[in-house]
């Protein structure tokens, strides 16, 4: 449970689509947070997820309900926001749909399973700083936590920011970051290889973009 550490302790926190409410019920067994919401967006889902509810010692401190993303709070009402186990494309979708909306909770905690640079752009471009990002290791998987809080100041992030975290490149000499890192210079070497194949104009600006890509993080792991 890596996500319940950038939870903000002491106060209310959300978790939108919850899957059976586990982190909801950990965060409140555990003295992490007072009540929790878990969050479902249709009634099979919230079905379960009430199932399990009842099943725990903390039934009356965990709130099941049913709504689309944030749709299903009132401003404010809970600090953390927690979205964790869907793509960063669904993320954003949430977000975008009422920024002021989200900029009344104090903090959100993503677990993107895909193109997190989605996400990072998104953050950036609303002004929304990054927190923190964690990587948590589940057998040969790496998965990824960001924490983000609202803000008004947008930025830019490098490319390797957007793809790699600008958090994660800074705590480079961390063993999970290392192994991260390398695995994102395989990735990077492996397109570059594949773009040497095509002669297409189209392609040439891309072999530039990889070769800028595997230089700077070639400098940047050897720093580290």
């Amino acid at each position: 449970m890596a996500v319940a550490k950038l939870v903000i302790p002491g106060q209310v926190a959300a978790d939108i689509g919850s899957d059976h409410a586990r982190l909801p019920i950990y965060l409140v067994q555990k003295g992490i947070v007072p009540w929790a919401i878990a969050t479902e967006l249709s009634r099979g889902p919230l079905a379960r997820t009430q199932a399990a509810i009842m099943l725990s010692p903390v039934r009356d401190l965990v709130q099941p309900r049913l709504g689309d993303g944030l749709q299903a709070l009132d401003r404010g009402e809970a600090a953390s926001i927690i979205m964790a186990g869907m793509g960063a494309d669904t993320i954003c979708r949430i977000l975008s749909r009422d920024w002021e909306k989200a900029a009344s909770f104090r903090r959100f905690v993503f677990q993107p399973m895909s193109r997190p640079f989605v996400l990072r752009q998104a953050l950036a471009e609303q002004g929304w700083p990054i927190l923190d990002e964690l990587l948590v290791r589940e057998n040969k998987r790496i998965f990824l936590i960001i924490s983000s809080s609202p803000g008004n100041r947008p930025y830019k992030l490098s490319s390797l920011e957007l793809d790699i975290g600008p958090i994660i490149l800074k705590n480079r000499d961390r063993e999970l970051n290392k192994i991260y890192l390398q695995r994102w210079m395989n990735r990077y070497q492996a397109v570059y290889q594949s773009l040497l194949q095509s002669n297409s104009p189209e392609t040439r600006l891309l072999i530039e973009d990889y070769k800028h890509k595997i230089k700077a993080l070639e400098v940047i792991m050897d720093a580290g």
